[in-house]
């Protein structure tokens, strides 16, 4: 009875290690360097889990000590430095609901600014990674009209690209 349980443990085992989730792959890029990152290699235009900024103490340190862009109602916050990533750049997104009281709203407009990051945030990992830099991006929209998706990323997109690098 025993070594029955015991072979279907091993097999379980040997079945679990063939096949890997994506927390496994996240658990293992976790691992690893920055200095290891390679663009080719990259997630390509994924928006994954290790890309986006949470932590308290870096989004406190950003808002405090960080330089911003503006353009057209957005603003991008960002602080070149070191982080506990193996990506070049974390980014957040966040809209006050001082403008907006509704989260509908607020969740729509953050939806569109993730996606316009996402389709053109290769511009920046380009130049962050050819001078082997970090950074922490926050982008904060302070309009007071839901803009269409258009608009959105044109403002993204000029915001990216008047980064000092």
């Amino acid at each position: 009875m025993e070594e029955k349980f015991l072979q279907e443990e091993e097999h379980g085992a040997e079945k679990s290690s063939r096949f890997l989730t994506k927390r496994d792959l996240n658990r293992s890029l976790a691992g690893k360097a920055f200095a290891d990152f390679d663009l080719a290699k990259s997630a390509g235009n994924k928006f994954g889990a290790l890309e986006k900024l949470k932590s308290k103490k870096i989004i406190d340190k950003l808002f405090n000590e960080g330089k911003s862009v503006s353009q057209n109602g957005f603003t991008l916050v960002y602080l070149i430095g070191e982080l506990n990533s193996f990506y070049p750049v974390q980014a957040g997104f966040t809209v006050p609901k001082k403008y907006f009281k509704h989260a509908v709203d607020r969740n729509r407009i953050k939806r569109l600014m993730r996606e316009a990051y996402r389709l053109n945030k290769l511009v920046v990992y380009q130049k962050l990674t050819s001078s082997k830099q970090q950074m922490a991006a926050m982008f904060v929209f302070k309009g007071k009209v839901i803009p269409d998706y258009k608009a959105v990323t044109e403002s993204v997109v000029a915001c990216l690209n008047k980064l000092k690098v």
